[in-house]
């Protein structure tokens, strides 16, 4: 409990509290192309703000954040046993709900294939990279980790959170929700966001390739 009243604990929680609400909030503006803007923030908050915090500010390394090859069994068993489960998971509700029919895959990658690979090779792990660094590096590793394995489930409720608030809890976003937990739970054990993002992106590649099959 000492890690509640340390004051590296309490800045570095207000800095990534502070983020999930700005960028829950965010509002593009008009004028200028939502894309380049979203690209511009997410790289700013989710990238540029985290390193420069934990090398700047807490004088650390970055491997603190997850940015190292870490324990290479706990990375790719976990990453194995959670794309198996999550998997599993994702088959139950296609199967025994409606969801399949609300899960909308962008109309150009369902009728172009060439959009279909740059869109899966390019712009999701892109921003599986994002997610990855802040929510288990930044917020699960460097902020979170002293208070144990709670903190696989806190990181996933911020991420949940940052969804609410921007009114995006949709059907879109159940695979990554559903493998949030997942992911933080193989950052936690082999203290690298690498193994959680290449089985984050595989992940979603899966799930992307599954409902393009069967509709």
């Amino acid at each position: 409990m000492e890690a509640l009243f340390n004051k590296r604990f309490f800045i570095t929680g207000l800095l990534a509290v502070f983020s999930v609400f700005f960028l829950g909030y965010f509002t593009q503006a008009d004028k200028v192309n939502p894309v380049f803007q979203m690209l511009l923030v997410m790289v700013a908050f989710f990238l540029v703000v985290p390193a420069l915090y934990c090398k700047i500010v807490l004088k650390e390394p970055l491997h603190n954040m997850g940015w190292q090859g870490g324990n290479v069994f706990a990375g790719v068993f976990l990453s194995l046993l959670s794309l198996s489960l999550g998997l599993v998971i994702m088959y139950g509700l296609d199967r025994y709900t409606s969801f399949g029919s609300a899960y909308l895959l962008p109309l150009s990658i369902q009728t172009d294939f060439l959009w279909f690979l740059l869109y899966e090779a390019l712009m999701a792990p892109l921003m599986v990279l994002f997610y990855e660094v802040f929510f288990r590096g930044f917020i699960g590793l460097l902020w979170l980790r002293p208070l144990g394995v709670v903190s696989i489930l806190l990181q996933a409720g911020l991420f949940a959170l940052m969804l609410f608030v921007a009114g995006d809890l949709t059907a879109n976003q159940v695979p990554a929700l559903i493998f949030a937990p997942f992911a933080g739970l193989i950052a936690y054990y082999s203290r690298s966001v690498w193994y959680s993002w290449g089985a984050t992106w595989f992940f979603f590649f899966l799930i992307d390739v599954y409902f393009l099959i069967s509709r």
